[in-house]
């Protein structure tokens, strides 16, 4: 059935919108309220992105089955549908509860059992809901952490548009505080605008530099040393990119160390400098296709636990989701770190 020239000239403005909705909303967001905008937008993105997959491989098998063009079209239609709408239901789901026992011999004796939260990616913005970010404090104070620590993007724009977040924000408890990293959207962002706004909330940014925690004085071995670096998209604006060794400085071997990246991809200079524990995010352990299968093959530490050595890596999928609000194989998460002797 052909279709009239109106009908295929309205389907041609749509597709032409769809096309630039994404990155049109990215832009208008910083000025105006285009949150409609915004969410077709990355909805559209997550469609696009589901469809090329699997029109790809539609495209293999019809060299194959060259007589079943139609057919193999048709079928790769219902799999995209399929594929978004299931992506979406995960993704709605909210994060997940993930405990990770690690290891340390150096930790003190005092400190067996010490717990540490990681949130990442949390990518707020217009793309976030008050009752998601709600849920996300709960479940994060229900743990009662001793420490808890947001691995980079906690901002994917300016909040100082949602007020409402820094409210839920300011309940987020820890026994020992909150301490975060630069991602690549802090800078996106504006670095001086988060800078702020993390001082509003209490939290402690470690941008190459450490500091001790769960400290005695009673005990001079005592407590952890925490070290944060700076993401490297700051030597796109002005900045020194991560410095282990400015970070580290004069290491004390007597304490556990944990690095705060928001990039795993230091963790092999890490190790050979004597991290006992890197938490990283940044890679959201691709979403959907194809970037879920490109990091499992393209990244060498894309998503999970690994260890060299004495040293380990956990690399977080990322409490929150950025762009398509969409998850295929892989599901948001808080992790709970407990630390053993």
């Amino acid at each position: 059935m052909m279709l009239s020239i109106t009908v295929r000239n309205y389907l041609k403005i749509f597709f032409l919108f769809s096309a630039s909705s994404f990155l049109l909303g990215e832009f208008l967001s910083r000025k105006f309220s285009v949150y409609p905008l915004v969410h077709f937008g990355a909805l559209w993105l997550g469609v696009i992105s589901v469809a090329f997959s699997i029109f790809v491989l539609k495209d293999i098998l019809g060299l194959v089955f060259p007589r079943h063009t139609k057919l193999l079209t048709q079928i790769s239609l219902v799999f995209v549908f399929s594929i978004c709408g299931y992506a979406l239901y995960n993704a709605s789901l909210g994060p997940k509860l993930k405990e990770i026992k690690i290891p340390i011999k150096k930790l003190p004796s005092g400190l067996p059992g010490f717990s540490i939260v990681q949130l990442s990616d949390l990518h707020l913005g217009a793309l976030t809901s008050k009752k998601w970010l709600k849920s996300v404090v709960d479940k994060t104070n229900e743990l009662k952490p001793d420490l808890i620590v947001i691995t980079g993007d906690l901002i994917d724009q300016d909040i100082c548009k949602f007020e409402d977040f820094f409210e839920i924000l300011k309940r987020l408890k820890s026994k020992y505080g909150i301490f975060a990293v630069t991602g690549n959207h802090e800078f996106y962002a504006g670095i001086e605008k988060f800078m702020e706004i993390a001082k509003k909330l209490r939290i402690v940014v470690l941008r190459n530099e450490k500091i001790t925690v769960a400290d005695s004085p009673a005990s001079p071995s005592g407590g952890i040393e925490l070290i944060g670096v700076d993401d490297n998209t700051s030597r796109r604006f002005s900045g020194t990119g991560n410095n282990l060794q400015i970070a580290i400085g004069n290491p004390n071997s007597q304490k556990p160390t944990i690095l705060l990246s928001h990039q795993p991809r230091i963790f092999d200079e890490a190790m050979k400098l004597g991290i006992d524990l890197q938490l990283s995010g940044h890679i959201h352990a691709g979403q959907i296709p194809p970037m879920d299968l490109m990091v499992m093959f393209f990244l060498k530490y894309p998503f999970g636990l690994y260890q060299k050595n004495s040293s380990y890596l956990y690399t977080t999928s990322g409490t929150g989701t950025w762009g398509p609000p969409m998850r295929l194989f892989s599901s948001s998460e808080i992790v709970r770190i407990v630390l053993e002797r």
